[in-house]
């Protein structure tokens, strides 16, 4: 075998591991996104099959296959979202079936869903970013900052701020 074909089968065999490792981070980042779960599945899958596709251009240079991977799925849901504006519709996989019987708990739970999507919307793009890979991917500061180019405490002051501006939102509308 060459050493390219080998360095390709190595490269394909990191990212059979990484599929299996963080598809699920990986999803989770791009619902948060998008707030499609099947969406979200399908956008997540084609990052790893795009992710496959490209492997002759990634290169190791410091940057870990994993922020490699999130790079793509953030490249996909810019996209995903850029086509999405054109067109608006309802989307019925985003109806809850509530797990409860209980009308008043139902109630609640939507309210708090409600407020706390209509808080994130006052965050800036950046912020929705680091709140997703952190707290939705559970990625560390270290991570997010790979993938965003960031310093870690760049990230961690994001996170900060934004977490501060969902408080002061949610206060905001809880005034009288």
């Amino acid at each position: 075998m060459a050493k390219k074909e080998i360095e390709r089968k190595r490269l394909e065999e990191s990212l059979v591991g990484l599929y299996e490792e963080s598809y699920d981070k990986v999803t989770r980042y791009i619902f948060v996104r998008i707030g499609n779960q099947h969406e979200a599945e399908d956008l997540a899958s084609e990052t790893f099959v795009r992710a496959l596709r490209s492997l002759d251009s990634y290169q190791e240079r410091g940057l870990p296959m994993e922020a490699w991977v999130f790079k793509i799925a953030h490249n996909m849901v810019v996209d995903y979202l850029r086509k999405a504006s054109k067109k608006q519709t309802v989307n019925l996989d985003q109806v809850t079936i509530a797990d409860s019987n209980d009308p008043e708990e139902i109630a609640v739970s939507d309210d708090q869903r409600t407020r706390v999507m209509r808080a994130f919307k006052h965050l800036t793009p950046a912020q929705r970013e680091v709140i997703a890979l952190r707290f939705h991917s559970d990625l560390s500061s270290i991570e997010c900052g790979r993938i965003l180019g960031k310093k870690p405490g760049t990230v961690r002051e994001m996170q900060r701020a934004a977490i501060e501006s969902l408080r002061q939102a949610l206060y905001e509308e809880d005034k009288p």
